[in-house]
């Protein structure tokens, strides 16, 4: 209401009416008036009305607010390969733009497989994180990481969904927008398979040293030394059985 005094037969005065209208988007709301004479604060006296439902001038339309949703799931490089392990993370960068300034948002996020449009589950439970934010302008950029096990999801592509609650009544969150496109290249990563490593080749046995063979009185192929020795005991024994021959036969010519 507005109290005023009449300072002119004709005046212009305004009434401002502030509410919460979160929940009338859509909706066609009507302003209906009643002017009252105070002149007897004890009596007053109704002296106009306005209340015409179906008078466009004392109309408004509340609109539904729209919150528009973009996505980009990358590695802590911003790459949109990773390669499988233990512990790999997730960033999606989520922009946000139609917000209400001063409503208390949360942000949740999960993981999906591609080629089986299903939930990633590691270990019975959906791979998923929350990001609660209160918004300070209309248009934010706000993130939600992910960590988890991918060491047998090598060759797979996942893909982040999201929803987008308001939580100004934490007993009864609303949701405003979502992000679920299987096909969505900004919301797919590839994790890529670990390469084999190579089995190094066995190491070669080191042969065994050949035990050092005995010496002998033969001769060897090569020994030279050994070998003229042979051939001069052959010689002597030749001069020696003729001159025994010679000995012998003069002796017998003698007799």
């Amino acid at each position: 209401d507005y109290t005023f005094v009449a300072d002119d037969e004709a005046m212009k005065v305004e009434i401002a009416y502030t509410f919460n209208a979160s929940e009338l988007g859509g909706k066609n709301l009507v302003t209906f008036e009643e002017l009252y004479d105070l002149s007897n604060p004890d009596e007053p006296v109704k002296v106009a009305e306005h209340k015409d439902i179906d008078d466009d001038g004392q109309t408004v339309l509340i609109t539904e607010r729209i919150i528009k949703i973009h996505t980009t799931a990358t590695d802590k490089d911003g790459n949109k390969e990773i390669e499988a392990g233990k512990d790999v993370t997730i960033i999606d960068t989520v922009t946000l733009e139609g917000l209400e300034v001063g409503t208390q948002y949360k942000l949740v996020g999960w993981q999906m497989l591609k080629e089986e449009n299903a939930e990633l589950l590691i270990n019975g439970k959906r791979v998923e994180n929350d990001y609660s934010f209160i918004a300070d302008k209309e248009n934010m950029k706000v993130e939600i990481i992910f960590t988890f096990d991918a060491s047998s999801l090598g060759g797979k592509q996942l893909v982040t969904f999201e929803e987008l609650y308001d939580v100004s009544n934490p007993d009864e969150p609303k949701k405003v927008t979502e992000h679920k496109d299987i096909e969505d290249d900004g919301q797919t990563v590839t994790i890529k398979e670990v390469p084999e490593t190579p089995e190094e080749p066995e190491k070669p046995e080191t042969p065994q040293t050949p035990d050092t063979p005995k010496k002998t009185d033969s001769p060897k192929t090569g020994d030279n030394t050994n070998l003229m020795a042979f051939i001069v005991m052959l010689i002597a024994s030749g001069a020696g059985l003729a001159g025994t021959y010679l000995y012998k036969r003069r002796k017998v010519k003698k007799s």
